[in-house]
């Protein structure tokens, strides 16, 4: 595996299970908070954040700076109570500060944080990557590498401390030792630490009473799964497909197997997972049809849903009762999301109709087996991951090709799955969305995940069943399917900044959208 390739897990892919709207700027940002709560040792007093690049044109509309909040305060990334967290915060007479930095050259979802607590002070530098993956890259004055799947710890040493103490001190526990100097201070540097299991409240004591350690920063993994073998089983479509030939097993048996080898999770609770994941898919639906939710901004009508599916029950729908379902579905999915609902990132909270709603509808249509829905969610997150491997799939990072185009080539691969096809099939399936949505700029009006986002869902619903059709028909793209993400790498590359979640271009810099984007200053600034 290369440099710039990330070994992703499927629940990157294909997850979080999140409270709405962006997997980036919200669910990313919860679990920023969580990790930041967890380094300082509890929830601080005072907190300073810092919004750089897009993120801090669309921190507002996307709830980023709630989001960070409610990690402070120990939320989760599907909590209900992250709308409410800045309330919840301040009623704890917990200062909070900002700062924006829309013209700055760091990564452009990065949230920089100074936080207090008693006598302690912690400065925080992190960024989502995309689909509510996350990098912490500072701590204090030292650069480091966290991804939130960690255990262990990591504590500034100001004397030399050689491996025979930290394993002194750390014991049969200890996996890997990494040392960072400090930017400021050479006498310093911060020793992290991995650990199979979490450090007890003992450890984590007797560390802080240690001589030479001045200070102690517990680690504890904020996700349901961790990274325990950085070789992956195959890091390619066509390593995939390959893989799956050369041990005589079907696609999803293949998913498996990779999940297993890099989270070390067993297959039934892979299982486990995909379920939850396919009946929060399947409530998102059903509450963004049910008529009882409210879009953030109210841009456009939360009612869109019901208007498509009545057009469908009454006959009338051109495109046929199972894509006239799943454009209903993916509308409806779309407006849970927006409404601060819970929804599965497929990759992203942003894209999570396109999936939901094709293999909600589908599933309706035809007699399907529970196996047949896990085989096919299983291969839709493994194009999803070994996309996610090479590529960002952020609109903030990459446009919305990156978003809804990633998402709809890998719904057309499920929908192929789903049907029966063959594994090329799946794989081709993909590569005919995927080449085609090239070049999607990300261009929301506002800020919320409203305007174009909700109906560049039910498009890419379209747009996965015409590319699972030709597959299916036996019809190939003429580019390989690998050369496909090569491909989006270098559009995403060449997309300039305008249009990658700025709102300085494309539909968001119509005059229309600049009455909106007003609308919506107003109405947040008298919240």
């Amino acid at each position: 595996m290369s440099e710039h390739q990330r070994l992703v897990s499927v629940f990157d892919a294909l997850g979080p299970v999140m409270t709405g709207p962006s997997s980036s700027h919200t669910a990313g940002m919860v679990r920023i908070g969580k990790i930041s709560r967890i380094l300082l040792g509890d929830t601080p007093e005072r907190i300073e954040l810092s919004f750089y690049g897009a993120l801090a044109l669309t921190y507002k509309g996307h709830f980023s700076d709630s989001a960070i909040v409610a990690g402070l305060l120990g939320m989760d990334e599907d909590s209900p109570g992250i709308v409410n967290a800045l309330d919840i915060a301040r009623n704890q007479c917990i200062n909070i500060k900002y700062q924006l930095n829309v013209d700055s050259d760091k990564d452009p979802n990065t949230v920089e944080m100074f936080l207090s607590r008693d006598q302690d002070n912690l400065h925080i530098e992190a960024s989502s990557i995309g689909g509510g993956e996350i990098l912490v890259s500072k701590v204090d004055e030292f650069s480091v590498s966290l991804k939130g799947d960690e255990d262990g710890v990591m504590f500034v040493a100001t004397d030399y401390l050689n491996h025979d103490v930290i394993n002194s001190l750390l014991g049969d526990n200890l996996l890997e030792i990494q040392y960072c100097n400090s930017d400021t201070n050479a006498n310093k540097r911060l020793v992290k630490c991995l650990t199979k299991e979490p450090l007890s409240l003992t450890s984590i004591e007797r560390l802080k009473q240690s001589t030479g350690i001045e200070k102690v920063f517990p680690l504890r993994n904020i996700l349901s799964y961790k990274l325990v073998d950085h070789e992956p089983l195959f890091s390619t479509l066509d390593g995939f497909l390959q893989y799956s030939f050369s041990k005589g097993i079907s696609l999803p048996e293949a998913v498996m197997h990779y999940e297993m080898k890099r989270s070390g999770i067993k297959k039934d609770e892979i299982s486990q997972k995909i379920r939850h994941i396919w009946e929060t898919m399947n409530q998102s639906v059903k509450d963004g049809l049910s008529g009882n939710r409210k879009l953030i901004a109210s841009f456009i009508p939360s009612d869109d849903p019901i208007r498509m599916l009545n057009l469908v029950k009454k006959g009338r729908s051109l495109s046929g009762d199972v894509i006239g379902n799943a454009i209903a579905n993916a509308l409806a999915a779309m407006v849970t999301n927006g409404s601060l609902g819970c929804v599965v990132a497929a990759p992203t909270a942003g894209s999570c109709g396109v999936m939901a709603g094709a293999l909600v509808a589908a599933c309706e249509k035809f007699d399907v087996q529970e196996t047949e829905i896990e085989g096919s969610l299983l291969v839709g997150a493994m194009i999803g991951t070994l996309v996610a491997m090479r590529a960002p799939v952020s609109g903030a990072m990459g446009g919305c090709q990156s978003e809804i185009g990633v998402a709809s080539a890998m719904t057309a691969a499920s929908l192929v799955q789903l049907a029966g096809g063959t594994a090329k099939q799946v794989v081709h399936a993909f590569a005919l969305v995927m080449k085609n949505i090239l070049g999607l700029v990300c261009d929301p009006v506002g800020g919320p995940v409203e305007i174009p986002c909700i109906k560049r869902n039910a498009i890419g619903v379209a747009t996965a069943f015409a590319g699972a059709d030709m597959a299916l028909a036996g019809i190939e793209s003429a580019i390989p399917p690998d050369e496909v993400i090569t491909a989006l790498v270098n559009v995403q590359k060449l997309l300039p900044f305008e249009l990658r979640g700025s709102m300085m271009g494309g539909l968001a810099s119509t005059p229309t959208a600049n009455i909106l984007k007003n609308q919506w200053r107003n109405m947040i600034q008298h919240h």
